[in-house]
């Protein structure tokens, strides 16, 4: 284990150091999960507690989806307005589909951050939301499959545990995206 040495009296953690305590505390917490077999049909997806707009809804993340997705379906309960979209949504095993809209400038809020970012709204019938890597580079956010989490690596690390699975059918665009 590396260790970060900190000059006594600082009373200041290096980020890193922050992170690789949290991150240790979690994989230290649950050591009979080490020995268990894991399912990977249960484990392939990550799913965190969203507010947008002060309204909740689950969201999968995404590191192969390039953009934040919503679903259309969502708009109207959410209260956002629409850009024209431009251009098209290609995920693998599905044709091209056109971007119905952009909502800019959205108010999100994931464990305790609280920002703005874009959405792009598309036809889904999978999930609700998708956080891709425009949330996870904009927030400096990790991904930590190994204990299901996600880390915001800001002025204050702060760990968000994944809400569990949800209900998902294999076969639309988005679980490619």
């Amino acid at each position: 284990m590396v260790q970060h040495v900190v000059p006594s009296g600082s009373g200041k953690e290096d980020c890193a150091t922050s992170a690789g305590k949290t991150a240790t505390a979690l994989t230290a917490s649950h050591p009979e999960e080490e020995t268990q077999p894991r399912n990977p049909r249960e484990n392939g997806l990550m799913f965190v507690d969203v507010k947008i707009h002060g309204k909740p809804i689950r969201a999968m993340v995404d590191t192969g989806a390039t953009h934040n997705y919503l679903a259309s379906a969502e708009v109207e309960r959410l209260g956002l307005m629409l850009e024209k979209g431009v251009g098209r949504v290609k995920a693998i095993n599905s044709a091209a589909q056109p971007i119905v809209g952009v909502a800019k400038s959205v108010l999100i809020k994931v464990g305790p951050f609280e920002g703005k970012t874009n959405l792009s709204v598309v036809v889904m019938d999978d999930f609700k939301f998708i956080l891709g890597l425009d949330f996870l580079r904009d927030t400096r956010t990790a991904v930590l499959p190994h204990v299901d989490s996600l880390m915001m690596m800001g002025a204050k690390p702060y760990v968000i545990p994944h809400a569990g699975r949800a209900d998902w059918r294999e076969k639309s665009i988005s679980h490619a995206v």
